[in-house]
């Protein structure tokens, strides 16, 4: 004889119509806190890369023997060109000097691949101070960093930047 309800012929079948909603509920539940999770590294990703530590440039003047008298400019790099990521949507330089003979203060400019001038004008970097030197800047833009100093007031100037 058979164990089957007569009333109920599905009785040993398990009941989808009423786990599928709590299954379908879990996994969305799943789905968009994983979804969360990645929403929130990559904008913690982004947001960590400009200011902190690898910078994306190093960069200097120094008169170590006095030779030089007054305001003196270098650009950087030495070769090539500087070029824009998605890390930052600016260009920012740090100077990190300490404002003294060895660390005084710069003035620095950006100046796009492909033109003689600084785009924005010169940018005064007091000692341990972040400056932007250009906002909002399409990724994979090329460009030089220009920095003046008073080699004859301070023998070094030294910044990162970051873009």
């Amino acid at each position: 004889m058979s164990s089957l309800n007569p009333t109920r012929p599905d009785a040993d079948r398990p009941q989808l119509a009423t786990k599928t909603p709590r299954l379908l509920a879990t996994a969305v539940t799943l789905l968009l806190t994983a979804a969360a999770l990645v929403v929130t590294t990559a904008s913690a990703q982004a947001a960590s890369g400009c200011r902190s530590a690898p910078y994306s440039a190093t960069f200097g003047m120094h008169d170590s023997f006095g030779m030089f008298d007054g305001l003196e400019d270098a650009y950087f790099p030495r070769s090539g060109s500087y070029r824009t990521t998605s890390q930052c949507r600016d260009i920012q330089v740090r100077n990190t000097g300490n404002g003294g003979a060895w660390g005084g203060p710069f003035w620095a400019c950006v100046v796009w691949v492909g033109r003689a001038t600084c785009s924005n004008g010169w940018t005064y970097v007091p000692a341990g101070q972040w400056r932007n030197l250009a906002t909002n800047v399409k990724d994979g833009t090329r460009f030089y960093l220009f920095m003046q100093t008073n080699l004859g007031t301070y023998n070094a100037a030294n910044g990162v930047g970051e873009w």
